[in-house]
């Protein structure tokens, strides 16, 4: 059994110890200057050197000679020059966040009488769904808006979009409801209808017609009541902004055929129509072209097949193909026309998007395209580019400060700002250790007892890579920074066989190392001692 999963059954049966993060909320007055720091207010516009002024959350000026009131509590980030400029960039904006909507059965195991389990297009997402472990997830890395969007049935519900700060729901939500999401994937259990595509298509599009009429004959009715009045048909007024146009309709594709699929069966121009992608775009990029519909693409681009012997070898040439091609899928988008946001759906790490948006920034990709599909792009597309996606007088104070540049295998994310409150992620220090080599550590799980593991960290201090190895399964690090005497590095657990993080946190001394870790099975100590540096190794 893998490590995360063998940790997750037994350390929290042992201890019940809960995740920690190394996010920490910073009580501070409605007044800021985050002053000396550069200042990316949006794609392709830098101030090099300027200040940003905050008042009760809302961005009150920005710019290189912003005189700064004498109320406010000032954030200096004065850098030295052989260091990485540490650059302000507006907050990223998610505009595809899943959240489980499946309803509860009654004791028959039945949907409630009178509506299809896999109907519901007056269903919203409440106060109760609040993805707190997601948000704090996101709002780690960098994003500070995002759009709700259920995630169960045919005809799915409406969202909400929301900021990413404390206080759930009740102090977030920026408009509600938005959008009514949909997927042909759901099928009903125990041989209910449909139990297929075509069932499923056939479902849809009966009651997309049961609206349509009753929008129409009701409107008809209300402008002449003395006819007969029509029959309401309950759940399907919440499609009526939807055929309007006022809201858009948000469809889950999952793959080329699908998207042409849907694309097809919402022929009626009036409807907003925008496809939640599969990132196999670029396959059929000349007919997606000529639909011409905005696109949510995730950035899950896989990793290399393992071909370590004979048994690994068994790799479909269309497996390989998707493995080169996947990257270059935003940058082949962005050259057909094909308007796009990015989205973290489909990781199981949030902060994983930075790792796949390097590799597509490498093959292609420019960087100002890609922060607009995390910027401005959403922000017009949600109705919200007056107040979100670029940092600018009026806007709201969500920002995030970065020591480097954003486009990196794992960015250093310092701080976050929603609505003017500052999350510290990790204090910005200059390293002064140099931790490169191996590791062999220990890994105190408390009750569970002592673990062995690796760490193999690679590159020169400012930019390291690494990989953590635990009972014979290796992983790399999705983030190693080092901040003063301390490494941080992340993981995500999927690697391992399970889901979430795992965070290792480190004191070096010379060639020991003490610290802790989290993940989602608890915290843990760590404690090692460094066996070869790069040059033992290179020599061995």
């Amino acid at each position: 059994m893998r490590f995360a999963t063998v940790l997750l059954a037994t350390f929290m049966l042992a201890t019940g110890l809960p995740v920690q993060s190394s996010e920490l909320r910073q009580p501070v007055p409605g007044v800021h200057a985050l002053t000396d720091v550069r200042i990316v207010t949006g794609p392709g516009e830098v101030i090099d050197n300027g200040t940003v002024v905050i008042r009760d959350g809302v961005i009150a000026a920005v710019g290189a000679d912003v005189a700064i009131p004498p109320d406010a509590r000032i954030h200096t980030f004065e850098q030295d020059e052989d260091q990485d400029p540490v650059t302000l960039y507006p907050g990223l904006i998610e505009p595809y966040l899943s959240v489980d909507s499946e309803p509860d059965e009654d004791e028959n195991g039945q949907p409630p009488p009178g509506r299809h389990e896999l109907l519901r297009p007056d269903f919203a997402v409440d106060a109760g769904l609040w993805p707190q472990d997601r948000v704090q997830a996101l709002r780690q890395a960098g994003f500070t808006t995002a759009v709700l969007a259920p995630d169960h049935g045919l005809l799915r519900g409406q969202g909400k979009i929301v900021n990413l700060g404390e206080g759930g729901a009740a102090n977030n939500v920026l408009i509600a409801p938005f959008g009514q999401f949909a997927s042909f994937a759901d099928r009903a259990g125990n041989r209910r209808f449909p139990g297929s595509l075509m069932g499923a298509v056939a479902l849809m599009r009966q009651t997309l017609d049961d609206a349509r009429w009753q929008h129409q004959a009701r409107r008809a009715w209300q402008e002449n009541p003395a006819q007969p009045r029509p029959e309401w048909l309950e759940g399907l007024d919440a499609l009526d902004p939807v055929m309007e146009g006022q809201t858009p309709l948000v469809f889950v594709s999952e793959d080329n055929h699908d998207s042409l699929r849907i694309a097809e069966f919402v022929s009626d121009e009036s409807v907003d129509l925008v496809l939640v992608g599969h990132g196999k775009e670029y396959q059929r990029l000349d007919a997606l072209a000529e639909l011409s519909l905005l696109h949510i693409l995730p950035v899950d681009f896989p990793e290399a097949p393992e071909v370590k012997d004979e048994d690994d070898r068994n790799v479909s040439l269309s497996e390989l193909r998707h493995w080169d091609r996947a990257p270059d899928n935003p940058r082949l988008m962005n050259e057909a026309g094909i308007p796009f946001l990015l989205t973290t759906h489909e990781l199981s790490n949030p902060s994983a998007i930075f790792a796949g948006l390097a590799r597509a920034v490498e093959r292609g990709l420019d960087p100002d395209v890609a922060l607009a599909a995390l910027t401005t792009g959403p922000a017009r597309w949600l109705g919200l580019d007056d107040r979100a996606g670029q940092i600018r007088t009026g806007a709201m104070a969500n920002l995030l400060v970065v020591n480097g540049d954003l486009f990196t295998e794992g960015p250093g994310i310092a701080q976050v700002w929603v609505d003017g409150n500052r999350f510290v992620v990790e204090a910005i220090e200059p390293p002064t250790v140099d931790p490169a080599g191996t590791w062999e550590v220990t890994l105190g799980m408390g009750e569970m007892g002592d673990m062995d593991a690796r760490i193999v960290l690679s590159g020169p201090p400012t930019s390291m890579t690494g990989t953590m190895e635990v009972m014979g399964t290796e992983a790399s690090f999705d983030e190693v920074r080092v901040s003063g005497e301390r490494v941080i590095a992340r993981l995500d657990a999927a690697r391992l066989g399970g889901s979430g993080t795992i965070t290792v946190r480190l004191e070096i001394d010379g060639d020991r190392a003490r610290g802790t870790g989290s993940g989602p099975f608890g915290e843990f100590t760590v404690r090692g001692r460094r066996t070869a540096t790069p040059d033992e190794e290179e020599g061995q």
